[in-house]
């Protein structure tokens, strides 16, 4: 099994549409659709137009989700003709829950939708230095249906993200999967990223939120 297997993983914390609005505001969006805008990296390249690379990663997609754009690295880009074959990671995908996007969000909604959707999907919070020792030791530390949150914060007044540990195959206890799930303001449109680098230490987390960052940037940036 590929490890792109573990794409829209990151639906574990994206959220039911909740009919009483605690979700959203109760404004609607004049346009349900928008144009989205990609930016130019210098250490990623958006691929999802090649067709290759969209029926891989369409076909892990789920029903109901839109995917805007899939960032991967130069290195892989070189390789795309033989996508199917490629185990790779440090790549981030943004994407839209189509049934969402009616609705109106603002800044100040970002973390008020997260806290629902933890709450919703129970998953727990540990410090980096507990999961370094129980990462590889225990066999019950996370499971492919409970993640780990490391970290939430706002690096922009537009997004809020999280860092998680997230275990994509039950059957392989040594793949570990740093996951930045992030919810971004888009014209009031709330679009999501999630980014994916292999779990090798704390280094490993740090790299993962810096190079979150730098796309997600790029992206609000791109977008206004």
């Amino acid at each position: 099994m590929t490890k792109i297997a573990i794409l829209l993983f990151l639906i574990i914390l994206s959220c039911k549409e909740n009919k009483t609005n605690l979700y959203y505001s109760t404004e609607k969006n004049k346009l349900k659709k928008i144009p989205i805008e990609l930016p130019e990296l210098n250490d990623w390249k958006e691929l999802y137009s090649h067709k290759l690379v969209k029926r891989r990663f369409n076909e892990n997609s789920n029903d109901g989700t839109t995917i805007l754009g899939v960032y991967l690295t130069n290195e892989i880009a070189k390789q795309k003709e033989s996508i199917d074959d490629i185990d790779f990671n440090n790549y981030l995908l943004f994407f839209i829950r189509n049934d969402e996007q009616k609705w109106k969000v603002q800044n100040t909604d970002l973390k008020r939708i997260f806290d629902i959707q933890v709450n919703q999907a129970s998953v727990e919070t540990i410090n980096a230095t507990e999961a370094l020792n129980k990462a590889y030791s225990d066999t019950t530390f996370i499971t492919t249906e409970k993640p780990y949150l490391l970290n939430n914060y706002s690096n922009h007044e537009k997004s809020y993200s999280a860092i998680k540990l997230i275990k994509p195959h039950p059957d392989d206890h040594d793949y570990i999967v740093v996951y930045v799930y992030n919810l971004i303001n888009i014209k009031n449109h709330l679009v999501y990223g999630g980014y994916y680098l292999d779990f090798i230490g704390i280094e490993s987390i740090e790299k993962a939120k810096e190079n979150n960052d730098i796309i997600v940037s790029e992206f609000i940036k791109k977008n206004e």
